[in-house]
């Protein structure tokens, strides 16, 4: 019976799509780098209508452009994703004017780095707002929606670091742990409703993801007890740095998913993050976590 009724839902998803014979619309946020431009000029490539997200119009103006070149259809849109007020004021008008909304792709997300004991409290606030509540306030604004259309998917971009836990990451290691945590209950209420939840864990990739990490202001004093490990952890991180991979792999895999009526919930993607969870499952805690200390601090 519960495989029927799923079979039922996913044939009246695509007999519903069929019949309005529209584009699939997918929103991106933090599209104007990284992970989220990747993705957005994908989708758009392949006839999506894309709606990416930024705090500041103007870093849009580059993948406008880039689209527009090539004849895509991309729309900009301003919205901090950090406020109750823009989010419940923008998203609104944005469904009315351009449709439902099909895939939501909470990508909007940066990293606070130091060891735990010096981090403020506001620093780790800072960082579950933008990483964790951001990514909520975005599902309860477009997933009633869902719900009532029996159809669409949230797709969070964890990482691999959502799964494990590495020195001087706490604070971003702890919002995607949380994040993780969430989708894991959000997919099982959304179920009965045809509505797709989905986490994607990238490893290293090439995007300005470590050029825009936030420092916690007494992450790197020389006062703190860790500073020789922090410069080894830091000189040996830069070494893997060139092994990044390119993050159009990882819009390709977002897109799979958005096409995929079952997709696999956790989707790790990158050698690094496919080694370091494989590693977790296989060794006992005494191994893993001494050869993960000897890595980075040794």
């Amino acid at each position: 019976m519960i495989l029927l009724r799923r079979r039922r839902v996913r044939e009246s998803r695509v007999s519903r799509q069929a019949r309005c014979g529209r584009k699939k619309t997918a929103l991106i946020t933090g599209a104007s780098s990284g992970i989220g431009k990747a993705t957005a000029l994908y989708l758009a490539g392949l006839g999506y209508r894309v709606i990416g997200t930024s705090r500041s119009i103007g870093r849009l103006d580059a993948l406008m452009s880039e689209c527009e070149g090539n004849g895509r259809k991309f729309i900009p849109l301003e919205l901090d994703v950090n406020s109750n007020d823009a989010v419940s004021r923008v998203l609104p008008d944005v469904v009315r004017e351009h449709g439902p909304i099909d895939a939501l792709v909470n990508n909007a997300g940066y990293g606070l780095w130091g060891p735990v004991e010096t981090l403020t409290i506001d620093e780790l606030k800072q960082q579950f707002e933008t990483n964790f509540f951001a990514a909520v306030r975005m599902i309860q604004a477009l997933v009633p929606d869902m719900v009532e259309r029996r159809a669409g998917i949230v797709i969070n971009i964890s990482s691999v670091l959502g799964r494990l836990g590495t020195p001087f990451n706490g604070a971003y290691v702890a919002s995607k742990f949380a994040l993780e945590g969430i989708s894991e209950s959000l997919r099982t209420e959304l179920s009965p409703f045809g509505v797709r939840v989905a986490l994607v864990e990238p490893g290293l990739f090439r995007t300005e993801f470590q050029s825009n990490m936030v420092r916690g202001a007494n992450a790197e004093s020389p006062d703190i007890s860790y500073a020789p490990y922090i410069e080894k952890y830091n000189r040996r991180h830069d070494r893997f740095q060139r092994f990044g991979g390119d993050p159009i792999k990882v819009a390709r895999l977002i897109h799979k998913i958005i096409e995929s009526d079952n997709p696999p919930f956790r989707n790790p993607i990158g050698m690094d993050a496919r080694m370091g969870i494989l590693g977790t499952r296989l060794l006992p805690e005494n191994i893993y976590w001494p050869l993960m200390t000897k890595a980075t601090l040794r």
